[in-house]
């Protein structure tokens, strides 16, 4: 992974804002999230550096119990800002892991061998920009760039919304 960016502290208004979208249904949420990414990515990151962005994916069954994959629908608000394509369904995790906690060496083994690239010839010699909603340890961010670096991206830098210390 080249770089990884955050915006905010997942806490206080920005952590409810977060819990409220994740967990609590309100897709609504993604167009105002997403505006702040745009926004704020000026100091953080330079959108023409990168070819594609990349949602962090869930787990099928994740997603279906869900009902959305929040780093999805923050993608595509973010795509739509600066006129990026969004490549769903690109990277795919084809393991159901347990929700992440602990320190970084058990998040890294929770997640190690998760996630596999659908189709190569799509992400060979693209610069890649992940899109997630929380870095915490960086384990997910990690294993997913692990997985399109493998598939022949140049570059794989990650974007998220908040951080968490």
């Amino acid at each position: 992974m080249a770089r990884a960016a955050t915006l905010y502290e997942a806490d206080g208004t920005m952590r409810q804002a977060i819990l409220l979208f994740k967990y609590g249904g309100r897709r609504t949420l993604a167009r105002h999230l997403g505006r702040l990414m745009i926004e704020g990515a000026g100091r953080l990151v330079d959108p023409l550096q990168f070819d594609l962005l990349v949602p962090v994916p869930l787990h099928p069954k994740r997603e279906r119990i869900r009902g959305f994959n929040q780093a999805a629908l923050l993608a595509k608000e973010v795509g739509a800002g600066w006129g990026l394509r969004v490549g769903h369904r690109l990277l795919y995790r084809v393991r159901a892991t347990e929700a992440q906690s602990g320190g970084r060496r058990e998040r890294e083994e929770n997640v190690k061998g998760a996630f596999v690239v659908a189709r190569p010839d799509r992400v060979k010699d693209m610069r890649l920009l992940l899109i997630d909603d929380v870095f915490t340890t960086g384990a997910t961010a990690g294993e997913c760039a692990k997985a399109l670096l493998a598939a022949g991206a140049s570059e794989v830098g990650i974007y998220t919304l908040a951080r968490v210390e």
